[in-house]
């Protein structure tokens, strides 16, 4: 058995072991689904402020296939988007769903698979904005959707990747809702919805990316 072969099996062994631990935290009742409801309570209040109180999105949800255990982590959030929208001039005008990749040591988090954003903008065209709760499938591919009309913005509410700040700075992702570095220990209580957000996530525009740290 050659060295190439022996590292794609560790590869796929450590893969393994990590989504067992996830399935084994989700499935036990331990996963505290708090943070997921602060993350999407604070991504619609950045989204209503983005899009001034009025206009129509499609939030994009995982289809979670074969990872299925994780739908809890993005129901809360979406559930808690749909609540706090509800006070604003905003409208949910439809709940799409993205296929995801496979995961990877070289991701965290849940990413679609290529060739699906542009779909997603050719069938919502007529939508202010599309509020995206699964990460990129790639830096090209967004580039190559991007709006020609400037509709529907595009809003990601996802774990960080390097390429999102240009791509925001360029305006080809109009705001960006990622992880802070810096946020709180896993497993501390959530006191506070806001204060909870403030503390963990970035907000991420064209006027403030360059000046956010890493």
């Amino acid at each position: 058995m050659n060295l190439k072969v022996l590292k794609t099996m560790a590869l796929i062994a450590l893969i393994g072991a990590a989504w067992i631990l996830i399935y084994r935290t989700l499935t036990s009742g331990g996963i505290d689904l708090d943070p997921f409801q602060a993350l999407g309570r604070g991504a619609a209040v950045e989204t209503a402020k983005l899009l001034h109180n009025s206009g129509r999105l499609v939030l994009v949800d995982a289809a979670l296939g074969d990872y299925k255990v994780l739908a809890p982590t993005t129901e809360t959030q979406i559930k808690a988007f749909k609540k706090a929208v509800g006070g604003t001039g905003l409208k949910i005008a439809a709940v799409a769903k993205a296929n995801i990749a496979p995961p990877s040591l070289g991701r965290t988090g849940i990413f679609m698979e290529p060739g699906q954003l542009s779909k997603l903008i050719s069938q919502h065209a007529d939508a202010d904005a599309l509020v995206l709760f699964v990460g990129l499938a790639s830096r090209e591919e967004v580039e190559a959707a991007r709006p020609k009309s400037g509709k529907p913005q595009l809003v990601m509410v996802a774990n960080y990747e390097p390429y999102y700040r240009p791509l925001v700075q360029s305006r080809v992702i109009q705001l960006a809702i990622v992880p802070r570095m810096d946020g709180d220990e896993p497993g501390k209580a959530v006191e506070s919805s806001q204060s909870y957000f403030e503390r963990n996530y970035r907000v991420m525009t064209p006027e403030n990316a360059s000046q956010l740290p890493d």
